[in-house]
């Protein structure tokens, strides 16, 4: 491995983990274009992008617990149906082109990019709401076939669920998706490693760079948000979105 790529697999990984500590979500969002730079196939990078954003939650996850941000009971009930739900999602991908697979993706990116900068300015709810949980089994079932399609972790879909369907704050939030998407994304990767063998050494240092940057966007996340944080990310997304679909789709045309 030369060490161009251990350099581009350390920064991708920090990228993905910073994204994941300060958001609890986006982290694969831009993982799976990224690790498409690589020249990888899509079906490896999604794999890949799945480990590594597992492996990223995972570590974040831990300092999050802690300190006590961390639901658990919403937890099992996102994650219960998200593990079925990745299976379908990698049975179902399958069956379906690239093509379709890279247009849901950046399609999906965008949705995300328009709702972040349209909720940025919406006010808080001051009063808690009830747990919802069969919304929630629900929006994990989703989560679980997005994952397994695209390799993405869910989060740009959990967070927002968990702040309109439960109590909790936007902290606890963050921290409970990153659980989520350790389990969801960590079993999605075990799944595909039963019928792929991915670079070892891209895996570590891709994991290296996400526990650097997940610890630190766990420390920005407790100084850094509102309005400006949510718009710069929705502004990222949608350079991703226009980056894949310049990579991956203009040369079906």
């Amino acid at each position: 491995m030369d060490i161009i790529l251990v350099l581009e697999s350390l920064a991708i990984g920090s990228i993905l983990g910073l994204l994941l500590g300060l958001t609890g979500a986006g982290g694969s969002l831009v993982g799976l274009p990224l690790l498409l730079s690589l020249h990888l196939p899509l079906r490896d990078a999604i794999g890949v992008s799945l480990g590594a954003v597992g492996l990223s939650a995972l570590i974040g996850t831990l300092s999050r617990w802690k300190a006590g941000y961390v639901n658990w009971t919403a937890v099992l009930l996102i994650a219960s149906s998200g593990l079925p739900g990745t299976a379908v999602g990698q049975y179902i991908g399958q069956y379906i082109s690239e093509f379709w697979l890279v247009l849901g993706f950046c399609l999906l990116v965008l949705w995300s990019a328009w709702r972040m900068w349209r909720n940025a300015t919406l006010a808080t709810p001051t009063e808690p709401k009830p747990m919802r949980k069969v919304i929630l089994l629900i929006i994990g079932f989703f989560v679980g076939v997005l994952s397994g399609l695209m390799g993405v972790g869910g989060g740009f879909l959990i967070v927002p669920a968990l702040l309109w369907f439960s109590p909790l704050t936007m902290l606890s939030a963050t921290a409970t998706s990153m659980a989520i998407i350790a389990i969801v994304s960590g079993s999605g990767f075990m799944m595909y490693l039963t019928h792929a063998e991915p670079s070892f050494n891209l895996l570590i240092f891709l994991g290296i760079g996400g526990a650097i940057g997940v610890l630190l966007g766990n420390k920005l996340a407790l100084h850094i948000g509102g309005i400006m944080l949510q718009r710069i990310f929705s502004i990222m997304l949608l350079v991703v979105s226009l980056s894949l679909a310049g990579q991956k789709l203009f040369h079906f045309f």
